[in-house]
């Protein structure tokens, strides 16, 4: 029996995730935060007079502030719709039914993570349009027009396009955890609490290093491991790979300087766990067909 095409798998995760209410819930949140973040810089104090006499400086401070909400927004809702999405089959046992029409463990895996990505895609692309709209409306309320906007330097545009690629990175990283949560606990509330623990369990657990580092008055080897951390080495990615980096720092950095070769080598090895944790939880015939 021929199997539903990689196209009908596609289609079959999007009808899925449009009956999910906690989706349309998390994107209503996302709404009211951006609808906070407004208010809050519309009445701030500098933000205008930064707007009037340093139009480059006031988009460094909107990237920053806008950045950080997405990629923490963004996290979330992927780290809880992939979760949810690869395991709710395993728990409700209809990936027994997928398999029996002759889906492919690697072809339905494939199908959900590529639906992720595109899900991604268009969370970003739709964010940059909103943010930007609000960020530009910001502006021009504060200084009178949009004069300005257009002269800003290529820096600026160039920081852009590195916070672009960062968030592909993030989104990529959390795509693949949530497929590896899911592949090993098999259970939806195992793979959603994994999936969500991770970052602060990593962040947390800096703290607790540079405490121990402290207590027995030795860096090594505690401080060298927080340089291996997923999350840590995600936190200064960014800062580390722009020419002249602006951005501040809101999470752990790891306890020892490192570079942007490093943190992308330390970010591309976690991302081959994570994908080899879910491919082979995927082909393991530990389901009946």
């Amino acid at each position: 029996m021929r199997g539903p095409s990689f196209f009908g798998i596609l289609r079959g995760e999007a009808i899925k995730l449009r009956r999910q209410l906690s989706f349309w819930l998390l994107l209503a949140g996302g709404f009211v935060l951006l609808a906070i973040t407004v208010v809050g810089i519309s009445t701030a104090e500098g933000f205008a007079e930064t707007a009037k006499n340093d139009p480059a400086a006031y988009a460094h401070q909107m990237l920053d502030l806008y950045g950080t909400i997405f990629q923490i927004g963004s996290g979330i809702l992927l780290l809880l719709v992939g979760s949810r999405l690869i395991a709710m089959e395993y728990s409700s046992g209809t990936i027994r039914i997928a398999y029996a029409r002759g889906v492919g463990r690697l072809k339905l895996l494939l199908g959900k993570v590529v639906f992720l990505a595109i899900l991604g895609i268009l969370l970003l692309a739709g964010y940059v349009l909103v943010a930007g709209g609000i960020v530009a409306a910001i502006y021009a309320n504060a200084s009178g027009g949009f004069a300005g906007l257009d002269k800003l330097p290529s820096g600026v545009w160039g920081d852009v396009e590195y916070w672009l690629m960062v968030q592909g990175i993030s989104m990529g990283i959390a795509i693949l955890l949530a497929a590896a949560a899911a592949g090993l606990g098999r259970g939806l509330a195992f793979a959603m609490a994994a999936s969500l623990a991770f970052f602060p369990i990593d962040n947390f657990l800096v703290g607790i290093l540079a405490l121990t580092a402290r207590a027995t008055k030795h860096d090594s080897p505690w401080t060298n491991i927080t340089e291996y951390l997923l999350g840590p080495n995600l936190n200064v990615v960014l800062n580390l790979i722009e020419p002249a980096p602006t951005g501040i720092q809101v999470f752990a950095p790891p306890l020892n300087q490192v570079d942007g070769r490093h943190a992308l080598i330390v970010i591309g090895v976690w991302a081959v766990v994570f994908a080899a944790i879910a491919i082979f939880r995927a082909v393991r015939p530990d389901v009946l067909e």
